[in-house]
């Protein structure tokens, strides 16, 4: 054999690492295909699970039933077959303590909240069936669960359930129809998913205390809010009436009295032009305000906003999107450093116009002329050169700067600029490398959020003492399922759930893209070893990186029973 044909270790990694590549850019293709075919009804042709697969889904479930605490058997028992739900189940619903723990749980998933309530309402547990109530990813027809024949629920629980997003209509009709309770009324109407028919059935009851969060309600229709009109002369509840998006017309033709009801009609879209017309001459600043917030109000009425006395009028006609160029020369010379702050990136500004704002006193001024969309280079240039960070930060965030110009921002030493540098989808890997290093955990958050970081850039973020972080990094798309398959030792409880989490979907055999999942190759061709029990592949132990091996140390001394906050470090 000749020396030339000799494989290095280093080359056999290359090859590895390029076919694998090629895998997950396949298969990625592929799953995009079993995506548009679900989305518009064809069966998607479902493929059977490899060995490899199965072998990680059996690791996963065993890592979870180990962990110290119920969050990885809760991510994993949706996905799982009858046999392993029932060993997690037996996890995950042992103990009291731990049902509690997982009905307060929002990232829990739906199938778990459901058996909690399933065994809340045959235990009778009234403080579990209030955390659960309390929970908002708590599905539906878990809630129906506590709903009685022969007992209604107690007031507490019921003022939960009324106010839940997801509870049912029938849960829903059946506390608007029979409580009594004025508390659990208010939740009722506080409820964003409630019907317009449950409305009306509680408005019909003419509870006064009641009557300003059902013209508050987007869901109210026409009748309910014309009859709340003619009920009260409170001027808060028809103030909401006339802002109302279902306001009848027939009170959109009549100027009020009040200012509270008159600001509301000068913010309702469907005000006549005439009316705006009065409401933008109002004596009420606030009035005036709100009519040059309306898009209906007519031009004739915007030019006298334009010289308003007070600035916040102003302020909100120069944040107009139709602003026409006579107004915004006008404007452009005001004494107000926010009206000319909101020109300089307005869109209807000139960029010839921008000459007069961008040596402008006030830095926010500055900053707002280099994010305008049509900044000219040479003043992008000019403010790269601000004394002020924060305006070279603003430079910073523009994507269509000259390369000599990133070159000058990335040696920049303020951390908002630096940032800007990390996020822009120009700057070199190797700077990005360099930026993934910094001190500032602000910096190397940029890095991650960065679409085109890339893979090599990624791996070195993997153990950032930010939970949060490592969560990122896991999401990236430039990521393999390789790499992510490696952090599955996550020491924090939250992230490792949303870890085992897609993990689940994508290994286990009930997950919503079934064995068709696009990282399966990846999976099968990185072999890890198995922690818990014996690998029924010796290769896989020997094939298994350094890296590797210090994550199983880091499992066995970092994996804490104690809750962490994915936003503190670790």
């Amino acid at each position: 054999m000749t020396p030339s044909s000799v494989t290095t270790p280093r080359q056999a990694c290359a090859m590895h690492e390029r076919h694998q590549m090629h895998q997950t850019h396949q298969t990625h293709q592929m799953h995009g295909k079993h995506e548009k075919r679900a989305k518009h009804g064809a069966p998607v042709q479902r493929r059977a699970r490899t060995p490899t697969m199965r072998r990680r889904w059996r690791e996963l479930v065993e890592l979870a039933l180990a962990a110290a605490d119920v969050y990885a058997a809760a991510a994993l028992y949706a996905h799982a077959n009858d046999a392993d739900r029932k060993r997690l189940g037996a996890r995950l619903f042992d103990t009291r303590r731990d049902c509690l723990a997982l009905a307060a749980c929002t990232f829990a998933h739906g199938a778990v909240l459901t058996e909690l309530a399933r065994l809340a309402a045959a235990n009778r547990d009234e403080t579990l069936k209030i955390r659960l109530a309390r929970n908002p990813a708590t599905p539906g027809h878990a809630l129906a669960l506590f709903a009685n024949d022969h007992e209604a629920p107690a007031q507490r629980l019921a003022c939960l359930l009324a106010r839940h997003a997801q509870a049912p209509h029938a849960l829903l009709a059946a506390l608007a129809a029979q409580s009594e309770n004025i508390d659990v009324l208010r939740a009722l109407c506080e409820n964003v998913g409630v019907p317009s028919d449950l409305l009306a059935l509680v408005g019909q009851r003419g509870i006064a205390v009641l009557q300003r969060l059902l013209a508050i309600h987007l869901a109210t229709d026409p009748q309910t809010l014309l009859q709340l009109w003619k009920n009260t002369r409170t001027s808060a509840v028809r103030a909401q009436v006339l802002r109302h998006p279902c306001c009848p017309d027939a009170l959109l033709h009549t100027l009020p009295s009040s200012p509270d009801e008159r600001r509301s009609l000068a913010l309702q879209a469907r005000a006549p032009a005439a009316i705006l017309a009065q409401l933008a001459r109002d004596e009420d600043p606030r009035v005036r305000r709100a009519a040059a917030l309306n898009a209906n109000t007519p031009a004739g009425a915007l030019i006298g906003l334009c010289f308003d006395a007070q600035a916040l009028v102003r302020r909100v006609v120069a944040t107009r999107h139709d602003l026409p160029l006579k107004v915004v020369e006008w404007l452009i010379g005001n004494d107000d450093p926010w009206v000319r702050r909101t020109l300089g990136r307005h869109p209807a500004c000139p960029p010839e116009w921008l000459e007069r704002l961008v040596n402008d006193s006030e830095p926010e001024v500055r900053r707002a002329v280099a994010r305008h969309p049509r900044c000219p280079a040479r003043l992008a240039a000019q403010l790269a050169a601000d004394p002020v960070p924060w305006v070279r930060a603003g430079v910073a965030l523009r994507e269509d700067l000259p390369g000599a110009l990133l070159r000058r921002l990335a040696a920049d030493e303020d951390i908002d600029v630096l940032s800007g540098i990390a996020r822009h989808p120009a700057t070199p890997q190797a700077q990005l490398a360099r930026l993934a290093a910094h001190a500032v955990a602000d910096v190397r958050r940029s890095v991650i959020l960065n679409p085109h970081a890339s893979r090599r850039v990624l791996l070195q973020l993997r153990r950032e003492p930010y939970p949060l972080h490592r969560v990122l990094v896991f999401e990236h798309p430039n990521l393999t399922d390789a790499d992510r398959w490696r952090m599955r030792f996550d020491p924090d409880r939250e992230a490792r759930a949303r870890l085992f989490d897609h993990f689940g979907r994508v290994l286990g055999p009930l997950g919503p893209l079934g064995p068709s999942v696009a990282c399966a190759p990846m999976l099968a061709a990185q072999h890890a070893p198995q922690p818990l029990a014996v690998s029924p592949h010796p290769l896989d132990d020997d094939a298994m990186q350094p890296e590797q091996h210090e994550e199983h140390e880091e499992h066995s001394q970092h994996v804490s029973p104690c809750p962490t906050n994915t936003m503190e470090p670790r």
